[in-house]
C-alpha cells in the first residue's frame, strides 16, 4: 500500500458536516465514511437529517424509530458530536418557503450547538443541496458542497419533491459555496459556475472491511447456505434507478442460478414481479459488517442500473466494494463506469448484459482477474480519498489566504 503523508491530512480543523443521513443508519455512504476519517484529526459536528414528523408519530407510537423531538447533541468521542435537529417541515422540497423555513430553524440549531462546542472559523461541508441559506451564517471560514447524487432527477422519482424547486435549491447553493467535491463529472453537467472550483473525486471504499479473507474467518451465511450456485447478486437501495426487469431477465436466462438481492426496498413498484420467481431471494437489509460476508459468496455482481439521467451520473459505492472483494461485476455501461472497462464487464443493453453474465460466470473468476479488482479498489480507499479531499481543501485555503 502507498504510504501515507500526515502532512497532508487536515489537521486540527472544526468541522460541521451536513448529511442527509443518520450517522448509524443500518445503510452507511461517503458521510460516515469522510466522518470517520475527519475525525481522526479534526473536530466534527455531524448534523444529522431530520427526520419527518411521519416518522417522529410513528416512533412515539411504537417505538421503531430513534425519535428525538426536541433534537439533541450527543457526543460520540473526544472529536465527533452529533446533532439531531428538530422533525423537518413537510413540503421543503415542494413550496420554496417551506425550503426556506425549514433551514432557518435548521440553522439555528447549528448555530447554538456551535456556540456550546466552542467551534471557530469551522469549514461548512454540507452533503444537502438545501442548504445555501447556512452559507456565510454559521462562522465559516468557508464552505463546501458535496454532490454525490443527481437530486432534481432523483428525489421526483421517489416522490420526494418538484424538480423545478429542487434544481433552484441546489443552484442557490453552488451560487453561495466556495468548493465543490463531485462523485462524477456527469453530476451537474451544465450547470457548474466558473467562479467555484468543481473538484471530480469518485467515492471510495472501507477497504478494512471489504476483503476477501472474511471467507477464511467465518462461516457462510445460513440464508444462501442452501441455495443453488451460481449466485448472482445484487447489494445496495433497489430505488426506481434500478432496471428490476433487468434483474427479471437475468433470472430467467438462468433458471439454475441463485439471484440474490441484500439490501433496502426503496419502494420499487416492480419488484413484486421479480420476487415471484423462484430463483430470486430477496434477503433484506444486512449489518455493514455482515455485507462483506455475502459478497464473497456472489460469483457475479450485478450493476444493473436503468439507462436514464440519474443512471448516467452514478459511480456507486457499491462498485468499489465488490470490486474490493475481488468479485466479478456486470454493469450497464456509461460515460462514467467506461472509466472501469479494464475492471467491468460491460453492457450496452439488456440483451448485451445477459451475455455479459455468460461471459463472466466463465471466464470472470481467474485469479489475475480476481487480483486486479482488489488492486483497482485499494487505489480508492477512504483514506486515499481524504487525502484528495484534504490537498484540495489545504489549496484552497492556501489561495484565499494571500
Amino acid at each position: 500500500m502507498t504510504e501515507i503523508n500526515p502532512n497532508m491530512h487536515l489537521q486540527g480543523e472544526d468541522i460541521i458536516l451536513v448529511s442527509n443521513q443518520m450517522l448509524e443508519d443500518r445503510y452507511w455512504t461517503s458521510k460516515q465514511y469522510i466522518t470517520q476519517e475527519l475525525k481522526k484529526q479534526n473536530r466534527v459536528l455531524y448534523v444529522e437529517a431530520n427526520y419527518s414528523f411521519g416518522k417522529l408519530a410513528l416512533g412515539l407510537l411504537n417505538g421503531s424509530w430513534p425519535v428525538k423531538p426536541f433534537g439533541a447533541l450527543v457526543k460520540k468521542s473526544d472529536t465527533l458530536w452529533v446533532l439531531t435537529p428538530l422533525p423537518r417541515l413537510p413540503l421543503r422540497n415542494h413550496l420554496r418557503f417551506m425550503g426556506w423555513l425549514n433551514q432557518l430553524l435548521l440553522k439555528r440549531s447549528i448555530r447554538k450547538a456551535v456556540k456550546k462546542l466552542a467551534f471557530r472559523d469551522p469549514i461548512l461541508w454540507t452533503f444537502l443541496h438545501q442548504t445555501a441559506d447556512l452559507v456565510s451564517k454559521l462562522g465559516e471560514k468557508f464552505a463546501i458542497y458535496h454532490c454525490v447524487d443527481d437530486w432534481p432527477a432523483l428525489l421526483p422519482m421517489a416522490g420526494m419533491g418538484n424538480p423545478t424547486q429542487i434544481m433552484w435549491d441546489e443552484n442557490k447553493l453552488l451560487e453561495s459555496v466556495d468548493i465543490v467535491f463531485r462523485v462524477s463529472e456527469k453530476l451537474l453537467a451544465g450547470r457548474e459556475h466558473n467562479f467555484v472550483p468543481v473538484i471530480d473525486i469518485p467515492n471510495g471504499v472501507d477497504t478494512s472491511l471489504f476483503k476477501p479473507s472474511i471467507k477464511e474467518s467465518r462461516k457462510i451465511p445460513q440464508d444462501i447456505e442452501q441455495l443453488p450456485t451460481p449466485i448472482i447478486g445484487f447489494s445496495g437501495s433497489i430505488g426506481a434507478w434500478i432496471d428490476v426487469d433487468l434483474m427479471h431477465s437475468v433470472a430467467r436466462r438462468f433458471p439454475q442460478a441463485s439471484i440474490v438481492l441484500i439490501g433496502l426496498n426503496e419502494k420499487n413498484p416492480r419488484l413484486a414481479n421479480l420476487l415471484q420467481e423462484k430463483n430470486v431471494h430477496f434477503l433484506g437489509m444486512k449489518k455493514r459488517e455482515d455485507v462483506p460476508l455475502y459478497l464473497a459468496y456472489f460469483d457475479i455482481c450485478m450493476m444493473p442500473f436503468d439507462k436514464g439521467q440519474v443512471g448516467e451520473g452514478l459511480l456507486p459505492l457499491k462498485m468499489f466494494e465488490y470490486l474490493a472483494m475481488g468479485r466479478p461485476i456486470v454493469a450497464i455501461s456509461s460515460r462514467i463506469m467506461q472509466d472501469f472497462e479494464d475492471v467491468l464487464f460491460l453492457a450496452e443493453d439488456n440483451d448485451s448484459f445477459l451475455n455479459q453474465v455468460t461471459h463472466a460466470l466463465e471466464y470472470g473468476l481467474n485469479k489475475k482477474a480476481i487480483v486486479k479488482r482488489i488492486e483497482k479498489a485499494q487505489e480508492y480507499s477512504w483514506e486515499k480519498r481524504m487525502l484528495n479531499y484534504s490537498s484540495s481543501i489545504k489549496e484552497f485555503s492556501a489561495h484565499i489566504s494571500q
